[in-house]
């Protein structure tokens, strides 16, 4: 299971040793062609100041405070400024990559949460999203993982909610939710499909999240009475009863005329 985790961070980033080794070798190019100009012109360069000369010329700012005075050390900065400008542009222009490439991947939903304690939310729908928004500002610093298989990218970019596409059953993609360091699990249930298969699907989900995080917490919305009783087998914490408790405020507000929000909204006499 270790091997496996290392292997996804390795595979997430694979550019940072190249970037690693492109920086070593400006280093040393930079380092180098320091010391060649303080030998070349030792009155004019002292070491540091060589190395100050290669970096500002190689980076194309050319502040102009040291300049070579002779043919040989001019020579040394000609090839400086073919060779290094390139070097340096090429660095930059690879981290620019990078970063773009990891904005991209977490818009899709392909970046892996480093995060611990989070909360995970499996199903993005209108429930999901007021869950997300209360939760978000009753505790601005709780992590929130979204699980999605439905959606093709983030539907909250803007914040800090962190989006993992795919299937929640499937262990690679809770391994991308960071699930052994997570602290509580939401199942909800998709209510555009047949109520018996989105009530198999969760359970699915939930005895795939125990087998991975016996210790998280499961709260899993149910909304057929048959599956209850094995929610609770499969180790669920907690049940929501969607069609339960929206059946009593139906039959509530039949009964007494009004919703439930119209009585919290009544003065008390």
């Amino acid at each position: 299971m270790l091997r496996v985790r290392v292997k996804q961070f390795y595979d997430s980033y694979p550019r940072w040793p190249r970037l690693a080794r492109l920086l070593v070798i400006i280093c040393l190019f930079l380092l180098g062609f320091g010391t060649l100009i303080h030998l070349v012109e030792p009155q004019t360069f002292t070491f540091f100041d060589g190395i100050w000369w290669a970096i500002v010329t190689a980076g194309t700012i050319g502040y102009g405070d040291f300049v070579p005075v002779t043919s040989l050390g001019k020579a040394v900065g000609i090839v400086l400024i073919f060779t290094g400008a390139g070097i340096v542009a090429t660095y930059f222009a690879s981290i620019a990559a990078v970063a773009a490439s990891s904005e991209k991947s977490f818009i899709e939903g392909k970046k892996p949460f480093k995060g611990k304690d989070q909360l995970i939310i499996v199903g993005w729908n209108e429930r999901s999203r007021y869950i997300i928004a209360d939760m978000h500002e009753r505790e601005p610093q709780l992590p929130i993982v979204l699980i999605d298989e439905s959606l093709p990218r983030h539907p909250l970019p803007r914040t800090n909610i962190h989006f993992i596409h795919g299937r929640a059953a499937e262990d690679n993609i809770l391994f991308k939710a960071n699930i052994h360091e997570a602290k509580q699990i939401l199942i909800t249930a998709d209510l555009q499909q047949n109520e018996f298969h989105t009530d198999m699907f969760s359970i699915l989900t939930l005895l795939a999240v125990k087998g991975l995080n016996p210790a998280i917490y499961c709260l899993i919305e149910i909304l057929t009475e048959e599956q209850r009783l094995n929610a609770l087998r499969a180790g669920a914490n907690g049940l929501i009863e969607t069609n339960k408790f929206a059946s009593f405020y139906m039959v509530k507000a039949l009964i007494t005329g009004k919703t439930v929000f119209e009585e919290e909204e009544l003065p008390s006499k």
